[in-house]
């Protein structure tokens, strides 16, 4: 039976102001950009901070003249447009604003032109453009639409001829899918829509125009010693191949060359650039932080719509409107500010931990924690964790993304607590300078990191070399060459 009740309790939820708050928080500099130059076209009230002293008087003329006898609200103009006076805290004025550098905006322009790549027809386009015919086609576009995000057909060709049947309503069979499959995977990126390794790097072998003889080995190595090649066992493969190490030296450079992920080619810019949010330079035994924010464009409030939200001949709707998009002007300038506070007061705790590290030059790193930055500017860790979320510093010695300084930490046999990211790279170290031809195990890394005093269990030191990208010994190891 259906009983109606009543239950108080207590629910914590979050205003979307403070939403847009945090979201502003995790934003990096460029994309904080972004959100700026949005928000002043969606907002009338808001607008850039330009130098316009006329403009400015002859709104305080308008507000000045206007002396209602009543009104229904009563705003200070001053108390508005005191967010325009963001100078405070190292906030740009209009004039510092001015002073950015042309050499600053073509680096960032530069930046831009290069995430446009030249544009390059699709498989898609391809296939149209081919002189398929129409049954052709239709199998084309069910392979093309079956790819994976590498490019790869994970179905197989019955599945997607049982799809066509029920999709399209004709009939083929596993042999038409079979000659579309092997056109498509000719189109570029060559390899696209292979079934497999063996297939992508089969197809790309055969386009490829190299020596014949060099080519059919490549072909056998793949095709038929796959798992040795996948393993490197060189003494294997040049037996089974009836040819000397160096030549399968040379023909594992051949193969080196192919792309093993064909799908990939299009995605992301043409290079990766990294724009520092922050920038710490050493003077003398002082370390000086500073927020890199000087491509952001400064935004006050128009003085125009907080006169027309006193005037008495605007109407109940416009001042109700004005309103809501001062109050969300006014909220979105606190937020910068409240970001910028934020961000550097959690990067003058982690200079302050790590200030061996930074006056250094990149010795020293200590074991830190977020929750440690949270204590020191008595801030939620979620915070901590928002605002160092794809943010930088550049440093006199490189730039370090910022959740590089955080780690935990391992207790040496001297007693003394380091961190983890040390013994990383005392690990890279070791590899680095190993001999290629007898690669060191994870056992004798382990032994190795012991003997230079880090106690850590063999598993420790395998899950931080996969950490590293590093593989393990067997596919490390190259032939000696003459």
């Amino acid at each position: 039976m259906l009983r109606n009740s009543q239950i108080i309790g207590l629910h914590q939820k979050l205003s979307p102001n403070i939403i847009q708050a945090q979201l502003l928080l995790a934003l990096p500099t460029l994309a904080l950009e972004q959100e700026i130059k949005e928000q002043l076209e969606d907002n009338p009230v808001l607008e850039e901070d330009i130098l316009e002293p006329e403009p400015v008087k002859e709104v305080e003329e308008i507000v000045t003249d206007e002396t209602p006898e009543k009104e229904e609200e009563t705003y200070d103009i001053d108390e508005w447009y005191d967010y325009n006076d963001i100078d405070a805290e190292g906030y740009k004025s209009p004039e510092e604003y001015d002073k950015q550098s042309n050499l600053d905006f073509e680096a960032k322009t530069d930046y831009l032109i290069n995430k446009r790549e030249r544009h390059k027809e699709t498989p898609l386009e391809q296939l149209h453009a081919s002189d398929l015919d129409e049954k052709s086609i239709i199998i084309g576009e069910e392979i093309i639409g079956s790819l994976d995000d590498e490019g790869y057909l994970r179905d197989s060709l019955e599945d997607l001829r049982d799809d066509i049947s029920r999709q399209s309503g004709i009939e083929v069979s596993v042999e038409d899918i079979e000659n579309v499959l092997k056109i498509i995977q000719k189109f570029d990126p060559i390899g696209i829509a292979a079934r497999n390794l063996q297939e992508c790097l089969t197809v790309q072998l055969g386009e490829l125009k190299i020596d014949e003889n060099d080519k059919k080995l490549c072909l056998l190595m793949i095709n038929e010693n796959f798992d040795d090649f996948k393993l490197k066992h060189y003494e294997r493969l040049a037996k089974n191949l009836n040819v000397q190490l160096e030549k399968i030296n040379g023909l594992f450079e051949i193969i080196h060359k192919l792309d093993p992920c064909p799908g990939k080619m299009d995605d992301g810019p043409g290079r990766e650039y990294i724009y520092p949010d922050f920038t710490v330079t050493k003077a003398g035994s002082e370390l000086i932080v500073e927020l890199n924010d000087d491509s952001l464009p400064p935004v006050r409030i128009n003085r125009g719509y907080i006169a027309m939200l006193k005037s008495k001949k605007s109407s109940k709707e416009t001042k109700e409107f004005i309103k809501n998009k001062l109050d969300a002007a006014k909220f979105f300038i606190s937020s910068i500010m409240m970001r910028k506070d934020t961000m550097l007061r959690v990067m003058k705790s982690i200079v302050e931990r790590q200030k061996e590290f930074f006056l250094s030059g990149g010795e020293g790193l200590k074991p830190m924690l977020e929750k440690e930055v949270a204590y020191d500017i008595e801030m939620d860790v979620s915070t901590v964790s928002r605002t160092v979320r794809n943010k930088y510093v550049q440093t006199d010695f490189g730039v370090f993304e910022l959740r590089y300084f955080f780690s935990n930490s391992i207790h040496t046999d001297s007693g003394e607590d380091i961190s983890t990211k040390i013994v990383r790279d005392k690990i890279k170290d070791f590899i680095d300078s190993e001999n290629k031809l007898k690669p060191l195990s994870d056992d004798k890394l382990t032994e190795m990191i012991n003997q230079a005093g880090y106690p850590i269990a063999r598993r420790t030191v395998a899950k931080y070399r996969e950490a590293l990208k590093i593989p393990k010994a067997t596919l490390r190891r190259k032939i000696r060459t003459v």
